[in-house]
């Protein structure tokens, strides 16, 4: 069967909803990669154990560009056997040192699984055979701007509610996510979706008609891991924001 432009978008739009079984997989949802590393290692996983797969390694700009000009990833292609894993190593070029020294720039690291041939007696042509692919984010970290360790700069934010719902500003150098937002720390708020706040931003987002003097907050630390903090609103003022526990059920944000 010969699949049209129309039906290989959907086997690729499949391929993403379907991203949690995917045979490789990687060890981490995002890289951090400070000024001072030449290079950064991922472990890569087959976790496939009857078939052997191809991985298709590369890096994307901000906007979703291929470039290899700050950042290249090698091999950009290997071959990892059933139940092996291997490495792709993120290697700093040249024109990374032309990245702004104030701030974090964020780029994107894709990996795209390539499933072997069918070897199935009947015709090969009638055979589906769907891509999975992940992209995770990668943060250039300028040495001027290395945190201290334990700093979260994250309760940095500054948040502040609106008619329509939050509005935050982020006064750091770093990219900051939010990927949760409650009004009891247990349930999302309905139709909030993970927002991305650039180095020294302000982004909003709606809080689904409620409007309370309560929330619970989570951003994604350097690690992947959820973090959640209480944050107290009170009329127009700045919202207060106190820590809470580590959370262990991170997701790719």
């Amino acid at each position: 069967m010969k699949l049209t432009p129309l039906k290989t978008l959907c086997l690729m739009l499949l391929g993403t909803a379907l991203n949690a079984h995917a045979a490789i997989n990687l060890d981490r949802t995002r890289i951090v990669f400070p000024e001072n590393d030449k290079a950064s290692s991922l472990k890569v996983d087959n976790q496939s154990k009857a078939l052997p797969y191809l991985a298709l390694s590369w890096i994307e700009d901000e906007n979703g560009r291929k470039e290899d000009n700050h950042f290249m990833a090698l091999p950009p292609i290997q071959r990892i056997e059933a139940g092996a894993s291997s490495q792709v190593r993120i290697v700093k070029q040249a024109a990374a040192s032309q990245l702004p020294k104030d701030r974090e720039s964020l780029f994107y690291f894709n990996l795209r699984e390539v499933p072997p041939r069918s070897s199935s007696a009947g015709d090969e042509h009638s055979v589906m055979q769907v891509a999975m692919q992940s992209r995770i984010k990668l943060f250039w970290r300028p040495k001027a701007i290395t945190k201290k360790s334990g700093e979260q700069a994250e309760m940095r934010m500054e948040i502040t509610a609106t008619p329509k719902g939050l509005t935050v500003h982020n006064p750091t150098p770093y990219y900051i996510t939010i990927a949760w937002l409650s009004k009891n720390a247990k349930n999302l708020l309905p139709g909030f979706d993970s927002l991305m706040i650039a180095p020294f931003a302000t982004a909003s987002t709606s809080t689904g008609g409620y409007h309370g003097d309560y929330y619970s907050v989570g951003y994604i630390d350097d690690y992947g891991a959820l973090k959640k903090v209480y944050v107290k609103c009170a009329g127009a003022a700045t919202c207060q924001l106190k820590e809470r526990k580590v959370e262990k059920d991170a997701k790719a944000h």
